[in-house]
């Protein structure tokens, strides 16, 4: 198996020196092909990480219909959620609605990704539970479909589960492979996940989002984007600037972004683990290629480096630009 052929998408200068120079990947996949491309996935298998939670929900479409599920459940279900208020509200209504409690969850306590949800809970001594891990959403949905089948709640993240094997296969299938042809690890929150080429999951990613079997997800996704991530998140960000496009951001600094009006996919993967550098490319090059307004983004990811006093000192190079 060759090596991925990973090409310089960005660099930072000081004072016009190079400081930084951050490497990867970022194509563009329509009609079935890679239209354009900076470095090469080489068919190399990347974990699909957080990337693969859309497909993971469209796995276990059926719960959307039997327990009722609202806009806000549908995308809080395939989300890395920030943990604030209204998300854990929304999980802890579908776990009402489905008869269990949080502490089926098998997702393992983390502290909220937002600021504000995490220091509230230090502020009143409150632990981490495992409804603040960013994936609780995820599990939430999966214990539904447990409960909806008849399967074992219990070791529901288990590889050998019917439940895992069932969205192992889906999965796969949808992103044009067969199970056995991807390797399977464990993701953080314990669940098993699937390693595939780019090209393939810009595939499976771009199909959830434009099958008409699961126009509930991509409508949830594009009316309420924060219940999708959360409020300063990249993925969340990018999907509020557009009508037409949703992005989701994935561990291991990978972004999917479908733009559904030219029915295309764009997938970046980063060699190394600068989530800032993955927003500056993402945001300059929606910027400058789609009608998306970047305000926000460009407050988080601004191209300036500034020294402690606002006084810049540098700034940032994108070299990519895909068409």
């Amino acid at each position: 198996m060759k090596n991925p052929d990973f090409a310089i998408l960005s660099q930072n200068l000081r004072n016009g020196y190079t400081e930084e120079i951050h490497s990867g990947i970022f194509l563009k996949y329509q009609n079935g092909k890679v239209v354009n491309s900076f470095g090469k996935d080489n068919d190399y298998p990347f974990f699909q990480r957080s990337c693969m939670k859309p497909m993971q929900f469209a796995a276990i479409y059926d719960v959307v219909k039997a327990f009722d599920f609202t806009p806000q459940e549908i995308a809080v279900c395939s989300a890395s959620h920030s943990g604030e208020n209204f998300h854990i509200e929304t999980i802890l209504g579908i776990l009402k609605k489905i008869g269990l409690d949080e502490t089926y969850l098998l997702c393992p306590p983390q502290e909220p990704l937002n600021s504000e949800a995490k220091n509230e809970l230090i502020k009143n001594n409150i632990k981490p539970r495992a409804i603040h891990n960013n994936c609780s959403g995820k599990h939430t949905a999966m214990l539904a479909y447990c409960v909806l089948k008849g399967l074992d709640v219990k070791n529901y993240n288990d590889i050998s589960h019917p439940l895992q094997q069932h969205i192992l296969n889906f999965v796969a299938n949808i992103c044009g492979k067969k199970l056995s042809e991807c390797e399977i690890s464990r993701d953080g929150c314990t669940l098993p996940v699937i390693a595939t080429p780019l090209k393939n999951l810009a595939q499976g990613f771009l199909t959830v989002f434009t099958d008409e079997k699961y126009i509930e997800l991509k409508n949830a996704v594009l009316k309420y984007p924060y219940y999708f991530g959360g409020h300063g998140r990249t993925d969340s960000e990018i999907t509020a600037s557009s009508k037409n496009l949703i992005a989701k951001v994935g561990a291991g600094n990978l972004c999917c972004i479908a733009d559904l009006d030219e029915k295309s996919c764009y997938v970046i993967k980063l060699s190394d683990g600068d989530n800032f550098a993955r927003g500056v490319i993402l945001t300059q090059f929606l910027k400058k290629t789609k009608n998306a307004d970047t305000k926000i983004l460009e407050k988080l990811f601004p191209t300036t480096i500034t020294d402690e006093t606002g006084v810049q000192v540098g700034n940032i190079e994108v070299l990519c630009s895909l068409l």
